[in-house]
């Protein structure tokens, strides 16, 4: 593993400071309360555990020193939060990454084919027994299953054109189990389901991915733990970060943690933000005293915990769920945002502050 990126691992795993006010400055550093049962929840279950890194507070860590550089090579763009309020996934308008929230052991799991039995290798996959599997090869490929409900909510829609462009993610949380199991280019074939990748999580656990594996997101992430959910903004506060994405020809052919894959996309370049790379909206931009519930709670979290580069895409695109109760104002407020009010956040001024730290583990020590 190089160094820089092993400071940078380090140096994020030291991130336990942040302020209470969301417009405090990055110098207003307060430790983190957060322990592992005091995360997110849905359906039940934990989506990580509280001291996950997605999961804490980032405002009070220093802006990066290429921080001008990462945001000159995005450009000057507009926030666009990839969601909307059509959940009819045979519309046209349906945008967004929808979830499912499935009963595992109330279901006959569906078998899954795979396109592509290399990417397999770096996949995880389920059996009709429940089990897991990692990585999903032999006999345990043959027989990969997942817990899909026969009303399975697709992003994009169910397709079984393949050569449709999309990434039709199918996100799994198995509420018997607090288990996600993320599955990317799904697509109903004669032949039954067919995907390219799959992705298990233990929403309890903080353990990451591998070194060098992807996920249904190029940059190993779980998808759903970062979205922008309606639930969530609607009740005041969001306690978690958010994933993005910009143009592939723009991200460094590096990774950088939480992350645990790069593209090759990109060059080589410094002045490029690797895969993983954190950003937040600046401290001092002042949150419009006319903002709605949702739209307030989504720029709050943007300070307080930020949005990482995921996977590659149209520039400045924020991950959220469709729902038919997202109001008008998240689009005619948070896409005022443009790029030039967010830093990148430096996670090296904390590579040495910590001890205890595992590179293979997403939880602040």
């Amino acid at each position: 593993m190089r160094l820089d990126k092993l400071m940078v691992l380090a140096m994020l795993a030291a991130t336990s400071c942040g302020s209470d006010d969301p417009q405090a400055g990055p110098d207003d550093e307060t430790p983190n309360p957060n322990g592992p049962e005091d995360g997110p929840r849905l359906a039940g279950c934990p989506v990580l555990p509280g001291n996950h890194v997605f999961n804490s507070r980032i405002d009070g860590l220093r802006v990066h020193p290429r921080s001008d550089a990462f945001i000159a090579t995005i450009g000057e763009r507009r926030v666009h939060l990839d969601l909307g309020t059509q959940t009819n996934q045979s519309e046209d308008d349906f945008y967004g990454i929808p979830y499912n929230v499935v009963n595992g052991n109330a279901l006959t799991w569906t078998q899954v084919d795979y396109d592509d039995p290399e990417t397999a290798e770096e996949s995880d996959c389920g059996d009709a027994a429940r089990g897991v599997h990692s990585p999903c090869t032999g006999s345990a490929l043959a027989n990969a299953s997942y817990p899909i409900p026969p009303d399975v909510i697709v992003e994009g829609g169910i397709a079984s054109d393949t050569s449709i462009y999309g990434d039709h993610h199918v996100l799994l949380l198995d509420r018997d189990s607090c288990a996600l199991w993320e599955l990317g280019n799904m697509y109903l074939l004669p032949s039954g389901w067919r995907s390219t990748w799959t992705a298990y999580f233990d929403l309890a656990s903080t353990a990451l991915r591998p070194a060098g594996w992807t996920s249904a997101d190029a940059a190993g992430f779980p998808i759903l733990p970062l979205l922008v959910r309606e639930d969530e903004a609607s009740s005041g506060e969001i306690k978690h970060a958010f994933r993005f994405t910009i143009n592939s020809n723009k991200i460094r052919r590096a990774y950088t943690w939480p992350a645990r894959h790069l593209t090759n996309n990109g060059t080589t370049s410094d002045a490029l933000p690797p895969m993983g790379q954190l950003f937040r909206l600046k401290a001092s931009y002042q949150i419009p005293a006319t903002a709605s519930v949702q739209a307030r709670a989504i720029m709050v979290a943007l300070q307080r915990y930020g949005m990482y580069v995921a996977d590659g895409g149209s520039d400045m695109y924020i991950t959220g769920a469709p729902s038919a109760d997202w109001d008008d104002d998240i689009f005619d407020t948070v896409q005022d945002l443009s790029t030039s009010d967010f830093e990148a956040v430096d996670l090296e001024q904390v590579a040495s502050a910590r001890s205890g730290f595992d590179v293979n583990d997403g939880a602040l020590p």
